[in-house]
């Protein structure tokens, strides 16, 4: 088809390039008659006209720009008659422009999220030159072991690290919990990034622990909490309860490597003893709590710059095994904790591509279907054309512009609602004390990809109608016939039952997924979590903050304990240093006693958890043998421990482990006796798999990092006032943070299940609306086509139920196939929605007969109008019809 158009174009080009070759001819030749009447030569005739007509390449010239306008002035008319026709038929324009909006402002929404997730470079200097140093079994590292790697690499332009904190910053007295970074003093400088105010830190100012008190801040929070400020630089903020010097202010946009990491303040390393007061971590090779990042050499590529790091960590296993043993570094791009993050968001976000490419998908065939319905009616019209001179290559061009007209309407559409949702999902915030954020806002890259998607859909989907009018049979259509097309009738008639079960199956496996994904939900808002969070509240605090030390820090927790325990309605009340499913998780490494210890990275480990007595029953978690903590459990007295079950099969090799021993921390350790046993329960995430997971009493093992936890029949927001009350009365410093129920707390956990339950439904719900769409169309358009059929069929003597199955049996055939060959394309699609979603199951004939009866209804509703328009048919009117 292409080839004929262009023969088409060619053929029309050379006519009119004749025509002016003609015209040129003539008005040279009377200048060349001119020139000789005034007594030239004819060869000094032919050389003057010849200079002043400008020679051939005016010649040329000329022709190639009346050629231009000739096209822009037919392209021009064909816009100004598409527009016409949008306005003398709006109900159809409406519904081709909208469903074409929703499926490329879906699209145009998912591609910004990969794009910024996945494409779009960081706002840094020469982004691919830096790198994400990882290792086999984690993204974090010692520091000390970064010292190593930073002080003997040779491929690399410079090695930072950084660490995420949280921190207590006063702004006019009134203490207020932030996230910020530690990052060692060549941050800023690896990265070429410039200030948009004062300075950074750099190599320099983060040498001596505890002698760099710099603070540089995000843009946001220079704008939000120091009101943008200009004299900020040079003033003194007071983070946890010590003075910080103001050197700058981030450049706007600018949050770190990490894409979903917003975070308020940066603060040089060598800070990190008083940041994380209790918690000095800088020369113990044991705490890996530094994160690293590196920029090659130019010319360098990541297996060289990893292999040379790799050479380092062999040194280090041999020289520390008990620390590296088995230490293996690799190297990941930047912007989502490593391989870590990006290997899960390429999953979620492409199978959203996926799903959102069918939803277009589905549009396009319903425009496809709208189209062709709208053709019958416009024969008569082409005809005519047909019969004054236009060709068939003029119709489709005619065709295509209308079709493309309506879909850059639909993509201009689609891109405002892409734009409106994008801004949203860029202001959103995660409901948990943690900066959580996307920008996610268009790019060039977004619209190009609303554009090209635009017109890609107007000129592949508006093809089949253009083709089907471009042969129209004159003479039939002339003499008032039924206006079919040259093209055989059962080529037509297949392409149109193509787009009906097309359409059907596509939608099948939308509603399918959506389906899929709300039992997902179902199913993890009833699995069992190990511990029952109904009527709980936590309320989360840092004694650490106020810079108490370990003495002031217990006496302050056992103190606002016992307060807490005394509010009206309080059931009971613990405290611990974080709690299941929350952002805040710890391991440590373990081994049962006598066995083999594995050394460096290969050890065993354990999730634990800090916890005063009556924890376990506070927070709703069984003991299923021996005995809680009590007071008793102190320093001085033996170490003890509650396990649960996974620790006992995996750890200690047996499922009562009550009195067993076993060691924990670097170097095997010391003993600690099981003294009981729960149950196993979701710690780090609702689809991990048993993980073992040790109970310290707190009394034995302080940690400032406290979360109250409150069992009541009250609402959490009266515990979380009166919580609050009594903290600000005993230390109105201290800020207060992760306040509310823990069904709330736990809203963050079921975050994705929530998201791809309402996304799946969305789809699934437009692609019912847009199958109802096209089915309405297509069987209007028999209804239309069969008019006079139909009332011939009553003159004879049809019933109203002969004329039902005469409407409808074609169609609803058409439908079953659809979600026969749906059926199959679910199954294949559920099986990769189940490795997401949790507890899926793609087989559940429940599941099917519900998709299946639901597209039936859609199918019913849709051809309730047509039909009923042909049981109302009159006969008389019908044979006149045509």
């Amino acid at each position: 088809m292409a080839g004929f158009l262009h023969w088409k174009s060619l053929r029309r080009r050379k006519q009119f390039e004749a025509e002016m070759r003609e015209e040129f001819a003539f008005h040279r030749e009377a200048r060349i008659e001119h020139f000789i009447s005034e007594g030239w030569t004819r060869e000094e005739a032919i050389r003057l006209a010849r200079l002043e007509f400008g020679g051939t390449e005016r010649y040329r010239e000329e022709c190639r720009e009346a050629h231009r306008v000739h096209l822009l002035d037919e392209v021009g008319r064909d816009l100004r008659y598409a527009l016409r026709g949008i306005r003398k038929n709006p109900g159809f324009a409406i519904a081709a422009i909208v469903s074409l909006a929703l499926g490329i402002g879906m699209n145009t929404v998912v591609f910004s999220v990969f794009e910024s997730l996945l494409l779009r470079p960081l706002p840094i200097a020469n982004p691919d030159q830096v790198v994400f140093v990882e290792t086999q079994s984690g993204i974090t590292h010692s520091f000390p072991n970064y010292r190593e790697f930073r002080d003997n690499t040779s491929r690399f332009n410079g090695l930072a690290g950084y660490r995420m904190s949280p921190m207590n910053l006063e702004t006019k007295g009134d203490p207020q919990r932030i996230w910020g970074y530690l990052a060692t003093g060549n941050y800023f400088d690896l990265l070429g990034v410039k200030p948009a105010l004062g300075r950074f830190f750099h190599p320099e100012d983060d040498r001596k622990v505890g002698a760099s008190p710099y603070a540089v801040l995000s843009y946001n929070t220079w704008k939000a909490r120091f009101a943008s400020d200009a004299g900020i630089v040079g003033k003194r903020v007071r983070i946890n309860g010590l003075t910080y010097d103001v050197l700058g202010v981030a450049p706007e946009g600018f949050h770190g490597t990490e894409l979903f990491y917003w975070p308020e303040v940066w603060v040089p390393m060598m800070m990190q003893p008083q940041i994380e007061a209790g918690n000095a971590w800088l020369d113990n090779k044991y705490t890996w709590d530094t994160t690293i990042l590196g920029r090659l050499k130019p010319g360098v590529t990541a297996a060289q710059g990893e292999a040379d790091l790799n050479r380092v960590a062999n040194d280090l296993a041999h020289r520390f095994p008990e620390s590296d043993q088995g230490l293996r570094i690799k190297l990941s791009q930047v912007g989502l904790a490593g391989s870590a993050g990006r290997a899960p968001v390429r999953v979620f976000v492409g199978g959203l591509l996926l799903l959102v490419t069918v939803v277009l998908l589905t549009a396009c065939l319903n425009l496809a279907g709208l189209l062709l319905a709208r053709s019958s009616d416009r024969q008569h019209e082409m005809a005519i054309r047909s019969s004054i001179g236009a060709g068939s290559g003029r119709i489709m061009r005619q065709v295509l512009t209308e079709s493309s007209l309506l879909s850059v309407l639909g993509g201009l559409m689609g891109l405002a609602i892409a734009a409106a949702l994008c801004g949203l999902l860029s202001k959103w915030h995660a409901p948990v004390d943690f900066p959580v954020r996307v920008d996610v806002s268009p790019d060039w890259r977004v619209f190009l990809f609303a554009g090209l998607a635009s017109l890609a859909t107007g000129i592949l989907f508006g093809l089949g109608p253009a083709v089907s009018l471009s042969k129209t049979d004159l003479n039939s259509v002339l003499k008032g016939g039924a206006g079919r097309a040259v093209l055989k009738s059962r080529l037509r008639v297949s392409f149109r039952d193509l787009l009906v079960a097309a359409e059907i199956a596509l939608c099948f496996v939308l509603v399918f997924g959506s389906l899929l994904s709300i039992q997902g939900l179902k199913n993890v808002l009833n699995m069992p979590l190990g511990f029952n969070p109904e009527d709980v509240t936590t309320i989360a605090f840092d004694v650490g903050l106020p810079a108490y030390d370990k003495a002031q820090g217990q006496a302050f927790q056992r103190a606002i304990l016992e307060k807490v325990q005394e509010l009206p309605g309080v059931v009971s009340a613990a405290y611990a240093n974080s709690v299941p499913l929350s952002m805040d998780q710890s391991t440590t490494g373990v081994q049962a006693e006598g066995e083999t210890r594995q050394r460096g990275r290969n050890a065993k480990h354990a999730n634990f958890y800090q916890i005063s007595p009556g924890f376990l029953s506070t927070f709703g978690v069984s003991l299923l043998n021996g005995r809680d903590f009590d007071e008793h459990d102190t320093e001085g007295t033996p170490l003890v421990a509650v396990v649960n079950q996974a620790f006992g099969k995996i750890i200690l090799h047996t499922d009562n482990p009550v009195g067993k021993t076993f060691r924990w921390g670097p170097g095997g350790g010391p003993r600690v006796q099981v003294i009981g046993l729960v149950q196993d329960g979701k710690y780090t995430s609702l689809t991990e798999s048993p993980t073992p997971v040790v109970f310290w009493p707190i009394y034995q093992q302080y940690n400032s990092t406290t979360t109250l936890v409150v069992r009541s029949h009250r609402l959490s927001s009266e515990i979380v006032t009166d919580v609050r009350r009594l903290i600000g009365t005993m230390d109105s410093r201290l800020p207060v943070y992760g306040a509310g129920s823990l069904n709330t707390m736990l809203g963050f956990a079921l975050f994705p299940m929530h998201a791809a339950a309402v996304a799946l439904s969305a789809f699934g719900l437009l692609a019912i609306v847009l199958a109802v769409t096209g089915i309405h169309g297509l069987v209007a358009y028999a209804v239309s086509r069969r008019t006079r059929e139909i009332g011939i069929r009553v003159a004879i003597g049809a019933t109203g139920f002969e004329v039902l199955r005469f409407v409808l049996a074609k169609m609803m055939a058409l439908v079953i196939i659809g979600i026969v060959i749906g059926i199959s394309l679910a199954l294949a699609a559920g099986q990769a929605l189940s490795s997401v979603v949790y507890g899926a199951s793609p087989k559940d004939p429940v599941l099917l007969l519900a998709v299946f009866v639901a597209l039936l209804l859609a199918a019913t509703v849709s051809c309730w109008r047509p039909t009923a328009r042909a049981l109302r048919i009159d006969p008389v009117s019908a044979l006149r019809y045509e």
